[in-house]
């Protein structure tokens, strides 16, 4: 090992005279430690937040839409065939969508209450593209959706019994309509209502199931039918979206597979992945985890100005061993590579403590639930945690690169110093 970090890392051990000295350097590496601990465990809890949401906001919006230009209806199984052989796709599926109108009814039969909605009519048997909805049911099966139900209604004073296909709605669009499972909602078109001419197009349908996806947006205005039932209310409604929708076998490749879906689909065709679609969301994410990252990085550059301060304070306690290194023949650089060496020490040191405990502290609070959440708050009941390794390298990175950075000065001030005018005057 070369003599300048053997010194640097004896420098670190205090002489008796010199324990405040030393205990000022402790409390650097406390301030890099505590810094780095506070900055990973807040970049994995963001992951956790962002990750969690991505998934959230995803299982209920397609990775890839395909639709017509123009809006009309079409028939896209040929079309399906086609792309559904492009790599990185797992699952396709057809689907429909507009923004409806849902009416509970009274005991008695009248309207009851009135919400917006979207209604979004899909294939309900075997399909790959609604795992998500499987999975947020709390009442219910999907299946549902293709057979008719068989409930007693009052319509006009009178008791009758219909057969009424089935429909999955958000716990909180229940909520808001009071309706239970085997009521019946009505589903308005609101487009057929513009002309104020003829009667308005809508269907009745029984409620056969609830989900809920912790995302509010989706509890308080989904509603899923059957493809058949939707395309029969939705068809000639001019805010009708129909096409395809696919699931990929990794989210990220959706830019690259849209592209190739275009070329397959040609100009007709419009193709549309997650990462356009809601990247004001992600993008607003993305930035509010960079500007943590600055705001508890200055934790670790307080650290770093205390490390100055103590770097600066070593240098006049050394003045006289400073002389005589240079005295007996040591460069300039070698004299600031001592000082550097210490205040990388420190660095080093404090920054492997605070990640290691921060991954620590990250996994226990992920795997054990430590910190709870009011479910109906916050969308989860525990605080999601996700350990990526790139959040630690840059955490790691980033504080040495500002220990090595504040042990400049002091290296530099070293290397200035004047042997002879220390000797004549010490």
């Amino acid at each position: 090992m070369r003599f300048e970090y053997l010194i640097g890392l004896r420098y670190l051990r205090a002489r008796r005279r010199e324990r405040f000295v030393s205990t000022i350097a402790m409390i650097s590496l406390g301030g890099v430690a505590i810094g780095t601990l506070a900055l990973t465990v807040a970049l994995s809890v963001m992951s956790g937040f962002q990750e969690d949401l991505r998934g959230r906001l995803l299982s209920f919006t397609p990775e890839i839409t395909l639709e017509r230009v123009d809006g009309a209806v079409w028939a896209p199984a040929e079309l399906q065939r086609k792309v559904s052989a492009v790599g990185g796709i797992v699952a396709s599926s057809p689907y429909v969508s507009s923004q409806v109108m849902a009416v509970s009814s009274t005991p008695s039969g009248a309207p009851g209450y009135v919400e917006g909605g979207v209604l979004r009519g899909v294939v309900a048997r075997d399909n790959p593209v609604l795992t998500q909805l499987q999975r947020t049911l709390e009442q219910g099966e999907v299946e549902s959706l293709d057979t008719n139900q068989k409930i007693t209604i009052i319509d006009r004073g009178q008791r009758r019994e219909v057969d009424l296909p089935g429909a999955i709605v958000g716990r909180s669009l229940a909520l808001e309509l009071g309706l239970q499972i085997g009521d019946p909602v009505t589903i308005i078109s609101p487009a057929s209502l513009a002309g104020g001419m003829g009667a308005p197009r809508l269907r009745r349908f029984v409620v056969t199931g609830y989900f809920h996806s912790g995302w509010f947006e989706f509890d308080s205005a989904l509603i899923f039918v059957s493809l058949k039932s939707g395309r029969a209310l939705l068809a000639d409604d001019p805010q009708l979206q129909t096409g395809l929708e696919f699931r990929l076998h990794n989210m990220f490749d959706a830019p690259a597979i849209a592209d190739r879906i275009r070329r397959v689909a040609g100009p007709d065709y419009k193709v549309s992945d997650w990462t356009h679609t809601n990247a004001a969301l992600f993008a607003a994410l993305q930035l509010e985890k960079f500007v943590y990252f600055l705001v508890l990085l200055l934790i670790v550059l307080v650290a770093a100005f205390n490390i100055i301060a103590t770097l600066v304070m070593v240098v006049m306690e050394r003045r006289k061993e400073i002389a005589i290194l240079r005295a007996m023949g040591a460069r300039a650089g070698s004299i600031a590579a001592i000082f550097l060496c210490q205040g990388a020490a420190l660095g080093v040191i404090g920054t492997v403590l605070g990640v290691g405990t921060g991954f620590v502290v990250s996994w226990a609070i992920g795997t054990y639930h430590l910190i709870h959440l009011p479910p109906d708050l916050f969308m989860v009941s525990a605080v999601p945690v996700r350990l990526y390794s790139l959040n630690f390298i840059a955490v790691a990175a980033a504080a040495i690169a500002l220990c090595v950075a504040a042990a400049l000065y002091p290296a530099l001030h070293a290397r200035s110093l004047s042997p002879v005018e220390v000797i004549r005057y010490e």
